[in-house]
């Protein structure tokens, strides 16, 4: 076993921040609190030994107490301490959230250089170093102050990064696709069958079944290598127009930490809107170009089944 693989993070969902995801986390947690759990199986055992053995005053007193003890430990975990509890479970979710997408950072920059996919890792580490500097340094200036602002830009950042991600992940699919065909070889054929092709039609001396079958055969063959050279170009122009997108996100990462750095000394700086509206413009942007993407995957499945035919 690799001593320095990381275990994985499992992403938490939009649904483990509901009120109701996290008001049942905190009850259990009550319930399951050491206190609460130990002092419920004595008074439960105190119990059973009292019916089944003796009914002593000892036995009533423990079966009592524990079960006193067990009662006001849950009330005070979950009515008392909950709301504290309630938060720490958020700030743990957060931690969690952001450790996975610092995960997948490093997974896609590793991925990208196994592949040989030079452009996707250096669009990775600068990509994660925009993140970075920007996270730093939020969380070193602004988040003591406790402001909504602060949290805001820590999550625009974080939203803009794993969008960022979202794109060399699409653009290693894609890179991967086109690396496995030759695209030399198959205008080679190409040409070739264009010439048989040619001298199948004007050749008289072939029977007709045969030269029909042939034509057929040809255009069929030249027909596909086509649409797959269409394909091809089409999809290594997709790759450059995503590593495009990720260089939007690294600008606009890197023009925020300029901005900020800026302006963090001034306390209007607190009523500006204007600078996250840049992040929130870049991250609704990159949205847009993701969902277009999506119907670019599903025109590919109908090529690839055409192409498979």
């Amino acid at each position: 076993m690799n001593v320095n693989s990381k275990k994985k993070i499992a992403q938490p969902t939009a649904g483990d921040f509901s009120a109701k995801r996290i008001k049942k986390k905190v009850l259990s947690d009550a319930i399951q609190h050491p206190a609460t759990l130990f002092s419920a199986a004595a008074a439960l055992l105190s119990g059973i030994y009292m019916g089944l053995v003796s009914f002593d005053e000892t036995s009533f007193a423990l079966a009592l107490g524990s079960g006193l003890f067990s009662l006001a430990s849950f009330i005070y975990h979950y009515f008392i301490r909950g709301e504290k509890a309630a938060e720490e479970h958020v700030k743990e979710l957060l931690e969690r959230r952001r450790s996975f997408k610092e995960q997948q950072g490093e997974d896609i920059e590793k991925r990208c250089r196994q592949a040989n996919f030079r452009e996707g890792e250096k669009a990775a580490k600068e990509l994660k170093e925009a993140y970075t500097r920007l996270e730093t340094y939020l969380k070193e200036n602004l988040e003591k102050r406790q402001s909504l602002t602060a949290q805001r830009f820590l999550l625009l950042a974080e939203e803009s990064y794993y969008q960022g991600i979202h794109f060399l992940n699409k653009a290693l699919s894609l890179f991967k696709a086109i690396g496995y065909m030759n695209e030399r070889k198959m205008r080679k054929e190409k040409r070739e069958w264009e010439q048989e092709l040619e001298q199948a039609k004007q050749d008289t001396h072939k029977g007709k079944e045969y030269k029909e079958l042939l034509i057929k055969t040809l255009t069929k063959k030249i027909r596909s290598h086509r649409k797959r050279l269409k394909l091809y170009g089409e999809r290594g122009e997709t790759v450059q127009q995503v590593l495009a997108q990720c260089e939007i996100l690294e600008a606009t990462l890197d023009s925020t930490y300029l901005e900020v750095v800026d302006l963090v000394a001034d306390e209007s700086y607190l009523e500006r809107k204007d600078v996250a509206q840049n992040l929130e413009r870049a991250v609704a942007a990159a949205r847009k170009v993701e969902d277009r993407l999506r119907g670019m995957n599903r025109e590919t499945d109908d090529d690839d089944q055409y192409l498979n035919e």
